[in-house]
């Protein structure tokens, strides 16, 4: 063989193992590089995730804390709120009760002064004139009618409007006034829940929500006279029915003790001379 072919096939034995060489510490560099980033990658993805919990336990703490704070701050202003409302509602509280004492005060005052000018009455007219003008003061409407056989006619009343004021009526015209009169006994009138009852007296139409009654005087055991009254034109802001009606019954009795009383001390003066 040639010595040229020799030294070709030398050359390129050569070149052929440099080339595998380089091949495998190619290989196991590539080997290498991808173990060295793979070991990277976990310790990274390790790291990430340490610090992804710490910064999420670190939230969630802070959000604790701030909510915390919040609660307690809005705590902290429901308690002045809290204590702000319950010093208005005792002021309220009092002020209502002040108003109610005052109220009845004011009533009781009333009535006191219209039992006074009863007591000061001297004549029959005057104690009827001083019951209705009393009567009026508690409520909104009266009228007096006397008992004239089976007749009721009427003395006076106040509070009713031009044309709507009693008038003289039999005394079975009403239920009501009759069973005053019979019984001796208060008597309520019924709401008219629909159209008026034509057998009842035009002026004791009493709407729903309103209260009427006849309350009759009685003199020696029998009826001379009743009195009706009602609420039909009083406001909210004044008495319940339950009080004002109280206070006229009341009324009507003095009335009645005082006429009864004079009607005796004249009958006695009358026996003296």
């Amino acid at each position: 063989m040639p010595l040229e072919h020799r030294i070709r096939e030398a050359v390129d034995a050569f070149v052929s193992r440099v080339r595998h060489d380089q091949d495998a510490h190619v290989r196991a560099l590539t080997s290498d590089l991808l173990r060295l980033s793979q070991e990277n990658q976990d310790q990274w993805r390790a790291e990430f995730e340490r610090n992804a919990t710490e910064a999420r336990s670190n939230a969630e703490r802070d959000f604790r804390t701030r909510l915390e704070s919040l609660k307690a701050e809005l705590d902290r202003e429901l308690d002045v709120r809290l204590a702000k409302e319950r010093a208005e509602l005792q002021v309220a509280t009092a002020a209502a009760k002040a108003s109610v004492r005052d109220s009845r005060v004011e009533t009781l005052a009333r009535l006191l002064g219209s039992i006074r000018k009863l007591d000061e009455c001297t004549s029959l007219t005057s104690i009827l004139e001083a019951l209705a003008r009393g009567a009026a003061t508690e409520t909104s409407r009266v009228a007096i009618l006397l008992v004239d056989g089976d007749l009721l006619r009427v003395w006076g009343h106040f509070g009713f409007a031009h044309g709507q004021g009693p008038f003289e009526l039999p005394i079975g015209r009403s239920g009501v006034l009759a069973a005053a009169v019979a019984l001796k006994q208060t008597s309520f009138v019924p709401p008219a829940v629909g159209p008026r009852d034509p057998a009842s007296p035009s002026f004791m139409h009493v709407p729903v929500g309103h209260t009427g009654l006849v309350v009759p005087m009685a003199v020696g055991g029998e009826v001379v006279a009743v009195l009706y009254a009602d609420d039909v034109g009083r406001t909210e802001e004044q008495e319940d029915a339950p009080v004002w009606t109280e206070e006229v019954d009341l009324l009507v009795r003095h009335a009645s003790l005082r006429l009864e009383n004079l009607t005796s001390t004249r009958t006695v003066e009358v026996f003296t001379k």
